[in-house]
């Protein structure tokens, strides 16, 4: 493994302010703190959003099972996408994807003098800003997140050009403005109309993230108050940009907003443009940015959950597929531009080990084309650009599954399924005037139909419990991960008939659905079902049977008392830094010092990703230093081997291998003096998080610079490497079973 460089310190620590910004809560120039929550919170995503809360357990007691009551509590926070492709170069139709790689300016030592100088003065401010000031977390983070955005752009050295020098000192003297403002009490761009930057704190990393709103003109700022007009919420998420970060983010939509966003916002719609940490198709952390940016617009506003609008373009279309069919229920109407929709053709993949085949069926959308049938998707790509290619896999793979498309001209439509595909004429990669009418009008008239939160039919597929639901149906435990698992259902007067269910060990009905259900040849009840005490119903498969879970037997499931995998407890690897995680480092004396030397370079390397390409930073404590509350809130990621961590050596005997200081036995045996496990599981300490052993994400430098596609699991539930130094091979990886055991063991090695 090759160490890139580590960065200096950061700058901020060597300017005064230091120790007022520590009093005031804040850890380092850039690590703020997290949120609070409990650590039997594992839902994120539009479960956890729709009352502005990054946890799930912070909503009533009702709502904390993972189903809430009803289809709106669900459905009613996800929102439009629209992004702008940068930085993509041409290449040969056998080869991946390439980006130019942006210049670099290297500012005068006078420039950065003055961007030090100022910097030290906004970090002095946010210091000194009142308590009760602090306390107001959205507030505080509108402020912060513009130091945060000078400061990284020194301590990266992300500067492009001259005027990104002007840029980064504008950011910082706009952060002052704020300061000062909400010093005095005041928020004066909360209640402004137009475009303003936004921050939140993200639950992941404790990192400040920004986001940017476009405020309808005349809204009137009761917001989520009872009586306040709830409104149609459009989300813009940005294409891949190589000059993309904070500093740039800021520039280009601070005060500023395109005719088509302003449009929409005359149109009484708030518009919000995501993050997303940069350049990642909105996978694991990105796709958590799109959620916690929404939250953190639901505390302020108030959104018809029946009028949300998702639409892409480039990295944006590629992101509008995964996010709009694997979250079919909680859209208006779904936009996907350009992009992919799927890893082998696009990132022309050759030969791959069967884990990581496995793993593509995680976020190829072109899997999950039949949960088209539950959300209206237009698919757009210009005539001359390849990449129109993602919408035509898209309706070939429905074509496979019966549906019929009559194509007028340059537009073709799903007979029986509401899809649009829209060629733009003469078009390369981007979209024309008249098509922009045509997906304009498209989003208007659902938005004016509203979603129908409680449809009369599903159709729904997944490969993994991570995307479970499609309105009053949820997955709740597979047969088989990374095998397409498959539910049909429709309400028949007060029957709900379930006409075909596959690869579903346990489903999930909310209540209010209708007075019954049938599943195959069998009828149970559901309006009184578990005492109406709980607002799902769960239905256990037993051989060709189903049973229905009374109330304990429902809330042991709710706890996960058999221990087995479910929603954001289902791995790979890469899942747990979609949620909040702390890395441990071993203090103690390791029992193979070359395989201590691998792992903390693994960690050091995953920390130095983690900033650059994430934008955060990695949280790392020792193993003596963890804490209750450590463990209750957070996935665990422990490095070394259980004579250096502790906290490995706690959990090492309930985990699925042995480990001794010899041997390690896992889908095989294996030295442990030149061998070390990597592998997610549950937690013994806390079985409602994750423990890892060795692993940060799967993929690194290599994937980050290149397409976004490659950023799907390179390693399954676990694997044996083969250590070399600071480097390593992959002798073994796999995925465990449903119960998180190993399904076999393999030869000697």
């Amino acid at each position: 493994m090759r160490r890139q460089p580590a960065p200096s310190a950061p700058l901020i620590m060597s300017i005064s302010g230091v120790q007022p910004l520590q009093q005031a809560g804040i850890s380092g120039p850039i690590a703020f703190p997290l949120w609070k929550k409990s650590g039997r919170c594992v839902e994120e995503g539009p479960a956890a959003i729709q009352s502005g809360t990054p946890c799930v357990d912070d909503l009533p007691r009702s709502r904390n099972t993972g189903v809430l009551m009803n289809g709106r509590s669900l459905r009613g926070s996800i929102l439009s996408v629209s992004l702008i492709w940068m930085g993509f170069a041409a290449s040969p139709a056998s080869a991946q994807p390439t980006f130019k790689k942006p210049p670099r300016y290297e500012p005068t030592a006078q420039e950065t003098g003055e961007i030090e100088t100022r910097l030290a003065t906004l970090t002095q401010a946010i210091a000194e800003l009142p308590p009760g000031e602090r306390a107001q977390r959205d507030a505080f983070a509108d402020v912060a997140i513009y130091q945060k955005a000078a400061e990284w752009a020194l301590r990266l050295n992300e500067f492009f050009a001259q005027k990104d020098v002007a840029a980064t000192l504008k950011v910082i003297d706009r952060g002052l403005e704020r300061a000062r403002q909400l010093a005095d009490g005041q928020r004066p761009w909360a209640k402004a109309p137009g475009s303003s930057i936004r921050g939140y704190f993200s639950k992941v990393d404790g990192s400040v993230q920004p986001f940017a709103l476009i405020v309808p003109p005349d809204l009137d700022n009761g917001g989520t108050t009872a009586d306040a007009k709830r409104l149609r919420l459009d989300v813009v998420l940005h294409g891949r940009g190589e000059t993309l970060n904070e500093v740039n983010f800021i520039q280009a939509h601070d005060g500023k907003a395109n005719p088509a966003d302003t449009d929409v916002a005359a149109n009484g719609a708030i518009v919000l443009h995501v993050f997303g940490r940069t350049n990642n198709a909105y996978r694991w952390a990105g796709e958590t940015d799109v959620f916690e940016a929404i939250a953190a617009v639901k505390r302020h506003y108030s959104i018809d959950d029946r009028r949300i609008v998702l639409r892409g373009f480039s990295m944006g279309g590629a992101g509008a597929w995964h996010l709009g069919l694997h979250h079919p229920s909680f859209w208006s109407s779904v936009e996907a531009g350009a992009g992919f929709s799927e890893t082998r053709n696009y990132a022309k993949l050759e030969a791959i080990p069967e884990y990581e085949a496995k793993a593509l069926r995680i976020y190829d959308a072109v899997d999950y084309a039949a949960n088209a049938f539950n959300v209206p998707i237009v698919g757009y790509g210009g005539e001359d650009d390849p990449q129109r290619q993602a919408a035509i896999n898209i309706e070939e793979a429905l074509k496979t599954l019966g549906y019929s498309f009559k194509t007028e001209g340059l537009l073709t439509r799903g007979d029986g399924i509401d899809f649009l595909r829209v060629v733009g004429a003469k078009m390369g990669h981007k979209v024309d005037p008249a098509s922009a009418k045509i997906l304009k009008a498209f989003h208007d008239d659902h938005a004016t139909q509203g979603a129908n939160l409680n449809p009369k039919q599903i159709r729904f597929v997944t490969s993994t419990l991570k995307y479970n639901q499609a309105a009053w149906l949820s997955i709740e435990q597979l047969e088989e991960h990374y095998r397409l698992a498959s539910v049909e259902a429709e309400l028949q007067g007060n029957l709900a008939v379930v006409s075909k269910i596959e690869n579903v060990a346990v489903l999930g009905v909310e209540r209010h659905a209708a007075e019954s259900i049938r599943l195959g040849e069998q009828e149970f009840p559901l309006e009184g079902a578990v005492q109406g005490l709980l607002p799902s119903v769960y239905f256990q498969r037993d051989g060709d049977e189903w049973i229905q879970l009374d109330y304990d037997a429902s809330r042991r499931l709710q706890e996960n008392a058999e221990r087995g995998k479910r929603r954001n407890l289902q791995g790979p690897i890469d899942d747990a830094f979609s949620g909040s995680f702390l890395c441990v480092r071993g203090t103690g004396k390791p029992w193979n010092p070359h395989v201590q030397k691998w792992a903390d370079a693994r960690l050091d390397q995953f920390a130095d990703d983690w900033r650059r390409w994430m934008r955060g930073e990695v949280r790392i404590k020792n193993d003596t230093e963890v804490t209750p509350e450590d463990i209750e809130t957070s996935h665990l990621v422990l490095f070394g081997d259980p004579g250096s961590n502790s906290l490995l050596s706690r959990v090492v005997n309930d985990l699925p291998l042995g480990w001794s200081r010899t041997e390690i036995e896992l889908a095989g045996q294996y030295r442990a003096d030149n061998h070390a496990p990597v592998l997610i599981a549950l937690n013994p300490l806390n079985t409602h998080r994750y423990v890892v052993v060795n692993s940060g994400h799967t993929f690194g430098v290599k994937e980050f610079a290149g397409t976004n596609a490659l950023l799907f699991p390179h390693l399954g539930d676990y694997a044996v490497i083969q250590t070399d130094g600071t480097t390593g091979v992959t002798k073994t990886s796999g995925y465990f079973d449903e119960s998180w055991k190993l399904k076999a063991k393999g030869p000697a090695k």
